[in-house]
């Protein structure tokens, strides 16, 4: 601690009556109590400014402590509205991928349960329809026309015992030189196999 600093200055002052003393001691008094009082100020600044630092420090810490509970319901928020893209995306995603299978499984059964009397009940009868006996075998074309100057031909055969089933051959464009392999492109060539189209 700091010892108080004399009050009385050092300037000499000339005394000529009571009233001028009086003056003089009162001048004497506000000025040395000024600067005792400045000095003070200053001092207590001086300690006081290192507590500002050091509690301010402090002070922040204890903002950034509570940045997060004064914006919980901001965090919370976000939080859900990330989760439940999440969600959205997965279901967008998995009933993508089983409307596929299901529709590509639907396809492969069209495919395998071809025979002319489904072929006639999904497309309609044919606009070609020729069946040739080739011994051991009975060959059966039909031909329905795709747009003005397509046709598309599909091949079977069985047996040619009175019993057997139509065996599905082939589905080829009436040139025979581009066929339709894969259950999507036969529907794609001629979209009334699939009845759920």
């Amino acid at each position: 601690m700091k010892q108080k600093e004399p009050v009385y200055s050092g300037e000499q002052t000339k005394i000529t009556g009571s009233d001028s003393l009086r003056s003089t001691t009162a001048a004497a008094e506000s000025s040395g109590t000024e600067k005792t009082v400045s000095k003070q100020t200053q001092t207590a600044q001086k300690v006081v400014a290192p507590e500002t630092s050091q509690t301010g420090g402090a002070g922040t810490m204890l903002e950034f402590a509570e940045f997060p509970k004064r914006t919980k319901r901001v965090w919370l928020i976000v939080a859900g509205a990330i989760f439940g893209m999440m969600a959205v995306v997965t279901v967008v995603t998995r009933m993508s991928k089983w409307a596929r299978n299901a529709r590509e499984k639907r396809q492969d059964q069209v495919v395998l349960e071809m025979m002319p009397e489904n072929l006639t009940a999904l497309c309609g009868p044919a606009a070609e329809d020729v069946t040739k006996e080739m011994y051991p075998l009975v060959l059966r074309t039909m031909s329905y026309q795709r747009g003005e100057n397509e046709k598309i031909v599909f091949e079977f055969s069985r047996t040619a015992e009175a019993k057997s089933d139509w065996v599905f051959v082939s589905m080829k464009d009436q040139s025979g030189t581009r066929s339709f392999e894969t259950p999507e492109a036969k529907i794609a060539a001629l979209p009334c196999l699939d009845s759920m189209k």
